[in-house]
């Protein structure tokens, strides 16, 4: 029963980090554990348990952290036995004489045997003491998005799976347009005319429309927590539109479009990373002018793009001539250019009417702008474009 217990410790453990575990799982875990217990290699549990457990490889880490915090850290001293070393019978010490072994009693004799993995377990094993640390995936879908204002890598992780469920809606919506479904309340709506009767059938049809979406991200220092992950969900759920591009700004803009091609989201993260550098965006300044003439002349801007920007929209290096802001009239160049501009702002809306926000501007401009107010709000405006 201790030995269970471990195992489904193990099991909350990895719940507790976020990743999907089943009865099913544990209970097969347990098996696994009754198979291994005898054995002196460690390193065969872990793999045979992360056969169980892992379904997607980037829960690696998080198996391995919580595999250690159970299993080796128990005592540094009595983890050394467990390595994959077959005691060979021999004394190592030449101080002690062979016949000297051979009077030892029987029971020192087995002492010095490898101990197995039941064996070498504590058996005071209590559950109860380990820490709950989880932030629940709800709970940090409806937290209010100035509250989540710094980097967190399991947060980046929700927005990544965040994306895939964002690809499998757009994908549902896609199909239904294909599909002879009939719209029953539409249907009878339509039908009120005719005295109720269902002469005609309207079929249910979402509106899918072969846009190009090009998202705009801010990297700025006051942006540069949100960004990530924004690219995350993005990333997840790009095979989702007809065609997508990707650029960043602060104080010039960058194209990371190509990266989004690669098959591993944290080699991704780290390529567009080491760019920023290159570039000196790490939390820089933005210059909402400079960047967007750029993003004008690079961009492929049609009647059929639609323009996504992620931005504070502080412009604090922005100038103005008669009133206006040079962004601003630069923004109006692409919102006559595109077929819609939209603008994603994380900050509360009680700061838009400050005097450095300029939301204002660009909203007279021609964009629409939408208040971030949580992850959800996020994903819920991306699977709607």
């Amino acid at each position: 029963m201790t030995d269970n217990k471990r195992i489904i410790a193990l099991s909350n453990q990895l719940r507790e980090e976020g990743m999907q575990v089943s009865i099913r799982s544990t209970k097969t875990a347990c098996d696994v554990w009754n198979l291994l217990k005898g054995t002196t290699s460690l390193t065969n549990l872990q793999t045979a348990l992360k056969s169980v457990y892992i379904k997607d490889h980037h829960d690696n880490q998080k198996f391995d952290k919580v595999f250690n915090d159970l299993f080796i850290d128990v005592d540094d001293a009595k983890g050394q036995v467990l390595e994959d070393m077959p005691y060979n019978g021999k004394n190592d010490d030449k101080s002690v004489e062979y016949e000297d072994i051979m009077s030892l009693p029987d029971n020192t004799i087995e002492s010095s045997q490898p101990l197995s993995l039941e064996k070498m377990l504590p058996p005071d094993f209590n559950p109860e003491t380990l820490q709950q640390k989880r932030i629940h995936e709800k709970d940090i879908l409806k937290t209010d998005i100035s509250h989540l204002n710094s980097f967190d890598e399991r947060i980046l992780d929700l927005c990544r799976k965040l994306g895939d469920k964002i690809a499998n809606r757009r994908s549902k919506r896609r199909k239904l347009k294909n599909a002879k479904t009939i719209d029953m309340p539409k249907t009878i709506r339509r039908n009120l005319k005719n005295g109720g009767k269902l002469i005609k059938l309207y079929q249910s049809k979402p509106p899918v429309r072969k846009n190009k979406h090009v998202f705009l991200s801010d990297v700025s220092g006051s942006c540069d927590w949100i960004s990530s992950w924004f690219f995350s969900i993005i990333y997840g759920c790009q095979k989702s539109f007809n065609k997508i591009y990707s650029y960043e700004f602060d104080n010039s803009i960058i194209n990371t479009t190509s990266y989004l091609n690669s098959e591993s989201y944290y080699e991704t993260y780290q390529n567009i990373t080491a760019q920023r550098l290159r570039r000196g965006m790490i939390h820089g300044q933005s210059d909402m002018a400079k960047s967007f003439k750029e993003f004008l002349k690079d961009a492929p801007l049609n009647h059929k793009t639609v323009v996504i920007i992620l931005t504070d929209c502080r412009d604090w290096r922005g100038k103005r001539e008669e009133g206006v802001l040079e962004s601003a009239q630069i923004l109006k160049q692409i919102v006559q250019k595109s077929s819609k501009v939209l603008i994603f702002n994380p900050e509360n809306k009680k700061r838009w009417n400050t005097p450095t926000s300029c939301v204002k501007d660009y909203q007279n401009a021609g964009a629409k702008v939408y208040e971030i107010k949580n992850l959800e709000n996020l994903a819920n405006l991306i699977t709607n474009l």
